[in-house]
């Protein structure tokens, strides 16, 4: 009975909400653990900044290939939602597996790297499903649900944090494997989405090959566009963000220091996507505003970094820059939609943003595990405040060019 009334699309738009809410608070919990605390539990193992760098850069590489997979078989062969319990088995297993050979690093690191492509697709996935999902259900807004996974990462950073520093590390992989499970009655509830890709004998155009579907985005210049400014913002802000412990590490903090600066700025960015979500109709689009106030903010935590210090100011920066990243997640998904084929939504929204956090976090990982080793981590402020402050002119001299072509 529950199974019909969902695919008539009986249930409320609130409904809904609470359904994704839930589901994005316990994935990015599990995403704190996986991702926030890699580098902490890679260095507690004796692996040197370098080393850090180059295996997180793996895992996003990982995310890389497995994403357009995942966006093509979601548009093609598999609703979402079904998808996404399928790989959640697969986490489950390689959890296990990388908590046995914790000690057999050669065994362990591919291990993670491997999890890492299942992972990290699931934000980018949840996103297109959210948006697609909206067709039937107009009372479903992208911020408000998001919103969730911030306060879920909030959560469980302050949580991680303390279990972490009193408990070790010895379970840092069955601790992921737990929070997934518990994702599986909120993907149960929620509706498939359609495989707008899938070939049909009535339809006029024809459905797109793999191929067929990257040679249709990368033909598509508003898409390319975004893509470009979106990498950019992701590697100026991860400069700071990816070695935020070794920075607070180098000023006297620990792992639970480190976790309750997490919190404080996820805590933030909760706010500032519930508040948008109150303030921008959904039926309105806000992509320009946005990302211009998003680009600009992310100025904020280099400049404060660097004029003042103690603690009140990792505090501070870190809140200023989750403000920043509110105001980007609540507009990129809209970005990347806009400019997406019908029959390629999964695919192209979750490439886009797969592929501009992945480019751009891998090169913040590579250069800043570099930089620490060479120099020391508070030379990662200036360069990104630097490749902050070039995006920006990119972005508004662009607007500015287009305003002006408008108007002759």
């Amino acid at each position: 009975m529950m199974r019909r009334e969902r695919a008539a699309g009986i249930n409320s738009g609130p409904h809904y909400t609470i359904l994704f809410f839930s589901a994005y608070f316990i994935y990015y919990a599990a995403y704190c653990v996986f991702s926030s605390y890699t580098v902490l539990f890679l260095t507690e193992r004796a692996y040197s900044a370098t080393v850090c760098g180059i295996i997180t850069s793996l895992t996003f590489l990982a995310n890389l290939l497995m994403e357009p997979v995942g966006g093509y078989i979601t548009d093609t062969f598999l609703p979402t939602r079904r998808y996404l319990l399928l790989l959640i088995g697969m986490i489950s297993a390689l959890c296990i597996f990388c908590t046995k050979y914790m000690d057999q690093p050669w065994l362990m690191l591919p291990g993670m790297v491997l999890s890492a492509g299942i992972v990290y697709p699931f934000s980018q996935l949840m996103d297109a499903w959210v948006n697609i999902s909206r067709e039937k259900q107009p009372d479903l807004i992208y911020s408000r649900v998001r919103a969730g996974g911030s306060i879920g990462y909030a959560v469980m950073s302050v949580i991680g944090g303390y279990y972490f520093k009193y408990r070790g590390w010895d379970c840092y992989f069955l601790v992921q494997m737990v929070i997934f499970l518990l994702m599986i009655p909120c993907l149960l509830l929620l509706p498939d989405t359609s495989l707008g890709n899938r070939r049909k004998r009535e339809a006029k155009e024809k459905s797109l090959s793999f191929f067929q579907a990257f040679h249709t985005l990368a033909q598509n210049r508003r898409f390319l566009f975004w893509l470009g400014i979106i990498t950019f913002y992701w590697f100026s802000h991860r400069l700071v963000g990816s070695f935020l412990s070794l920075i607070i590490v180098e000023l006297g903090g620990d792992a639970e220091t480190y976790g309750n600066v997490c919190g404080a700025g996820a805590a933030v960015e909760f706010a500032g996507l519930m508040l948008l979500a109150f303030a921008w109709k959904k039926k309105n689009s806000h992509a320009l505003l946005g990302m211009a106030i998003a680009l600009i903010t992310n100025l904020l935590r280099p400049l404060c970094f660097q004029l003042f210090s103690g603690t009140w100011a990792l505090y501070l920066g870190q809140m200023l820059q989750c403000a920043s990243f509110a105001f980007y997640m609540s507009v990129s998904v809209e970005c990347f939609a806009e400019a997406a084929d019908e029959r390629l939504r999964s695919f192209s929204i979750s490439m886009g943003l797969t592929v501009s956090s992945v480019v751009g976090t891998v090169l913040a990982n590579l250069v800043g595990g570099r930089l620490c080793d060479a120099f020391h981590p508070g030379i990662l402020m200036m360069v990104s405040f630097a490749l902050g402050f070039l995006n920006s002119v990119v972005f508004f001299s662009e607007r500015l060019c287009h305003s002006m072509e408008r108007h002759g």
